[in-house]
């Protein structure tokens, strides 16, 4: 039975990726010609139209974009495969390739990623950083091997495990008016005082958990993706923030007028932990990486 070579499958997943002929053979390093012939191959073989081509843009049929889903599935599964092979005699002979979030990467990748190379000789070790969303979506399509995240974060095809919990602090200027007591009521807080990450970050979600606002407007409307911003905004008085411990341990408030509170761990509280794709053929060396960083 004649089969589709892989390579007619890369150049179909990458289609769906870019949405464009030019930006899709230049991922792939090969040319504009050769990645449309192989697609155009690739539907003759089958009998099927998976792309409508217009002078302007790139359409998938129904049946095209249920052919992608099933060909990115099939190459993973080769990569797994071929990856298998390599590994067989060192489990470390491949690269790892880890990917964590911005409210982590900071604060605690650079120890644990040396602790790594401390623990295991000759690890190849690659990091990145990006939301939580697309970490995910990595591992899935076997991009990454290992992503270290907040959680809970429950998703089908990805298996966590928790490392430890770490609490969070009420971060607030010395001579801040808007904290009179050690039993902080958030929901008595002026509107827009309350300074948080912008939407999307999983430290803003475990942060309002925590607070349990009555009231929305005690959020500040700006937006800010990064911990540092926030300190900024409380140096500068125009507000309070929550900052988890790794954050305060790495020395974030250095050199501020900022003074802290630790809050109740049983309400403010988030998971550190990692994630991988169901059926990684080296889940056992990944849990042997994942308990150096276990407390």
């Amino acid at each position: 039975m004649h089969l589709p070579p892989l390579r007619q499958l890369q150049y179909l997943v990458a289609l769906s990726e870019h949405l464009h002929f030019g930006n899709a053979a230049r991922h792939l390093n090969v040319t504009q010609s050769t990645l449309s012939t192989g697609i155009r191959e690739l539907e003759k073989f089958l009998g099927v139209t998976l792309v409508e081509r217009t002078n302007k843009s790139v359409t998938f049929t129904e049946l095209g974009s249920e052919l992608t889903l099933k060909s990115r599935q099939l190459l993973v599964q080769a990569q797994d495969l071929v990856d298998e092979a390599r590994a067989f005699s060192h489990p470390l002979a491949l690269p790892v390739k880890m990917g964590t979030i911005p409210t982590i990467a900071p604060y605690i990748m650079g120890n644990y990623a040396h602790t790594l190379r401390q623990a295991f000789s000759g690890i190849h070790l690659y990091i990145r950083e990006d939301t939580t969303a697309s970490l995910i979506k990595e591992l899935t399509e076997n991009r990454l091997d290992l992503a270290l995240l907040a959680l809970p974060y429950e998703t089908p095809q990805v298996l966590t495990s928790v490392a430890y919990r770490e609490g969070f602090h009420l971060a607030y200027h010395k001579d801040s008016k808007l904290v009179k007591s050690s039993k902080m009521d958030f929901n008595k807080l002026p509107d827009e005082s309350l300074l948080l990450l912008d939407d999307g970050h999983c430290l803003r979600d475990h942060a309002l958990a925590g607070c349990r606002l009555k009231n929305q407007k005690k959020i500040h409307t700006f937006g800010s993706n990064s911990l540092r911003m926030l300190v900024q905004m409380v140096e500068n008085d125009l507000g309070v923030t929550l900052l988890p411990d790794m954050a305060l341990k790495a020395g974030i408030l250095e050199g501020t007028h900022i003074k802290t509170m630790k809050l109740p761990e049983k309400q403010f509280y988030r998971d550190i932990g990692f994630a991988w794709r169901k059926g990684n053929h080296r889940e056992s060396t990944l849990l042997e990486l994942m308990d150096q960083l276990r407390h």
